[in-house]
């Protein structure tokens, strides 16, 4: 309907332009028909046959006239309607063929500076998805280079008897294969929750949040403990609704980045109502984390490390999909930093 209101828009300006025009042209033909004739009557006293003859040549001087001058301001005007849609076809040919196009400049006319805006955007969303599709493909090659070229060595020394086999050694290997399996395991579960995802329409169940998060702690304490980890928690009982196998990837994907990036020996993790969400917070001194890059770290295959190495963290993969599994339950995932010492806040809404 909206579009049918704007293509209405555009028929009825040009028909109120060419309509405005053409009786311009009426006008001046009939008045200076009107004084052609009154310069012959009355100055050259011409009457009769003569007249009429006289003014039927200048009314078709006049037409042919009138006719050049509508169709010049007619050609005119559909040039001036028509040149920008000619840029904007160009610009998605260009688009087509995989280039980026030059940001349409918008013109007068209200319709095609609405389409042009709209061109414009899906330009900028399309150059954005392709350097994301980029990255996501090189990261996706850095990641699995280090591991397999690993295996590669340690099997190369085996056969040719270079090495010789151990149990230390078999544990490397066992840790490669694991690694590679953890990260294709999350590559399978990375598009699950976004809105054309298997999970986009999850089933939709009551979760004791309190009770949730006490579970992911136990399961979670021999990690704390190993890496001597104290954990102090305060978490006001409370029921939402959502999935509980996603709420607890949720919970172990930042549970586990707190393990690999801990610095502080010390987790506080709260939660409790605000407004309209429950809001539970994950609180600890870390790595350090520029403060300008705190948004950055849920993006995929993203790391503070400039070596990306995957011995000081994970896949890369994990906060990435937490965040999408929170924005999937109508909530938010964030990070609040000083660079140092990190608060995850995790907002889910209150069923209403």
């Amino acid at each position: 309907m909206l579009k049918r209101k704007k293509v209405w828009g555009i028929f009825t300006q040009l028909t109120f332009l060419n309509t405005i025009i053409i009786a311009i042209v009426i006008v001046i033909a009939g008045f200076t028909v009107k004084n052609y004739a009154c310069t012959l009557v009355n100055q050259q006293e011409i009457t009769g046959t003569d007249l009429e003859i006289l003014l039927n040549q200048y009314l078709v001087k006049v037409s042919i006239l009138a006719f050049i001058l509508a169709g010049g301001f007619h050609f005119i005007l559909l040039k001036w309607l028509i040149h920008p849609l000619k840029k904007l076809t160009a610009a998605t040919q260009e688009l087509q063929k995989g280039k980026r196009p030059t940001k349409l400049k918008n013109p007068l006319i209200y319709e095609v500076k609405e389409l042009n805006d709209a061109f414009n955007e899906l330009s900028e969303r399309t150059a954005i998805i392709k350097a994301k599709q980029n990255r996501l493909l090189r990261d996706l090659s850095h990641e699995l280079r280090t591991p397999l070229t690993n295996l590669s060595g340690y099997l190369e020394g085996l056969e040719k008897g270079v090495i010789e086999g151990d149990q230390e050694m078999y544990r490397s290997l066992q840790e490669e294969t694991a690694r590679i399996e953890r990260l294709l395991e999350q590559l399978g579960r990375i598009n699950q929750w976004t809105p054309d995802g298997e999970m986009k329409n999850f089933n939709h169940e009551e979760i004791l949040i309190h009770e949730l998060i006490k579970r992911r702690i136990t399961i979670f304490h021999v990690k704390f403990l190993e890496k001597g980890i104290e954990l102090d928690y305060n978490i006001k009982p409370f029921t939402l609704e959502g999935s509980t196998d996603g709420l607890n990837q949720v919970i172990s994907n930042i549970l586990q980045n707190i393990v690999d990036y801990d610095n502080g020996k010390k987790v506080r993790i709260d939660g409790c109502i605000e407004k309209e969400h429950y809001l539970i917070r994950f609180s600890h001194k870390g790595r350090r984390i520029p403060i300008e890059e705190s948004e950055l770290i849920f993006e995929r295959f993203y790391r503070v490390d400039a070596s990306r190495s995957l011995v000081t963290g994970g896949t890369g993969l994990g906060l990435a999909i937490a965040k999408e599994i929170v924005q999937a339950h109508g909530g938010d995932l964030s990070l609040v930093t000083d660079s140092s010492y990190h608060t995850f806040e995790i907002r889910v809404p209150i069923p209403k």
